[in-house]
C-alpha cells in the first residue's frame, strides 16, 4: 500500500569564522562568534523541530474533520483489508486525509559458519513512485533461528498512520514472537518485540537470540542499510560484525 510523508525542509547552515587579525580583545572576539555560531545552529534545529512538530498536528487535526477526508483511499482500504489477517494486531480501515507515501519491506537470510539468521528490513522508498526506487530502510529486525533455515513473510508494513509508518508480525520458532513498531517522521520510534520496548533513537537494527526457556537475548545496532546500498554489502557486515559473532557464541555455549 502507498502513503505519503510530507517532510518538512531541512536547513543546512554553514558558518565560517575567519579569525581576526591578533590585537587586544582577539579571544573575546573569537568567543563571541563561537556564542553566535552556536545560538544559530541552535535556534535552526529548534526551528525545524517546531515545524514538524506543527505538520504532525495539522494532520491529526485534520484526520478528524470528515470534509478532509479522502474517501476513495478509504474505500480501497475497506476492501484491501476484507480478508487480511494481519497480526499480532488486526488490521481495520479508518478515514484519513490524502497522503502518497510507499513503504517496503525486503525479507533476507544469512549464514554464520552453520548458524542461520532470518531478518526483514522495511522503511519508505523516498523515491515517491514504484518506478522510481530510492529505499531508505528505518527498522532491520533479525532472528537467531540456529539450524533452521527461513524466511520471515508474515510481516506488514502500512502508510495509513502517514506521517507515521507501522510494522508488525509474528514469527514461529520454539516460541511465538510477536512484533509490532510505530515510526515517526523525525526520525524516532518505538520496536516492540514480545514485551521488549527497543527505541530506535538508539540503534534501528535489531537481533533477537531465542532461548529454550522463553527467553531471549538481543542487540541493538547503530548499523543499518544505506540509502540505495547493495543489500549484500549490508549483510557482510552483519556476518563479520564483533558484537552478533560475540553473542552467537554466548548463545551457544553449551
Amino acid at each position: 500500500m502507498r502513503s505519503i510523508v510530507k517532510h518538512a525542509p531541512i536547513y543546512e547552515l554553514s558558518i565560517s569564522i575567519e579569525k581576526p587579525p591578533k590585537q587586544i580583545g582577539t579571544n573575546r572576539l573569537e568567543m563571541r562568534y563561537i556564542f553566535l555560531a552556536f545560538a544559530l545552529i541552535t535556534l535552526t534545529h529548534n526551528s525545524f523541530g517546531q515545524t514538524i512538530l506543527d505538520t504532525l498536528k495539522s494532520k491529526a487535526e485534520n484526520n478528524q474533520i470528515p470534509e478532509k477526508w479522502n474517501n476513495d483511499l478509504f474505500l480501497k482500504d475497506l476492501e484491501w483489508l476484507k480478508n487480511n489477517e494481519s497480526k499480532p494486531l488486526k488490521s481495520l480501515a479508518f478515514p484519513v486525509e490524502k497522503y502518497d507515501t510507499y513503504v517496503f519491506t525486503q525479507p533476507f537470510s544469512f549464514k554464520i559458519q552453520d548458524s542461520n539468521f532470518a531478518g526483514i528490513s522495511t522503511g519508505e522508498n523516498i523515491g515517491g513512485r514504484e518506478n522510481k526506487m530510492k529505499f531508505r530502510h528505518d527498522l532491520c529486525l533479525i532472528f537467531f533461528t540456529k539450524d533452521t533455515l527461513l524466511t520471515i513473510d508474515k510481516a506488514d508494513v502500512s502508510s495509513r498512520n502517514s506521517p507515521y509508518i507501522t510494522f508488525q508480525g509474528t514469527l514461529k520458532l520454539k516460541t511465538q514472537f510477536d512484533f509490532v513498531s510505530v515510526k515517526s517522521p523525525d526520525d524516532k520510534g518505538f520496536l516492540l518485540v514480545s514485551t521488549k520496548v527497543f527505541d530506535l533513537q538508539f540503534g534501528q537494527t535489531i537481533v533477537i537470540f531465542p532461548n529454550e526457556n522463553d527467553s531471549f537475548y538481543y542487540l541493538q545496532l547503530i548499523d543499518k542499510p544505506f540509502l540505495n546500498e547493495n543489500f549484500n554489502n549490508f549483510i557482510s557486515r552483519l556476518q563479520s560484525n564483533d558484537k552478533i559473532r560475540a553473542m552467537l557464541k554466548y548463545a551457544t555455549k553449551k
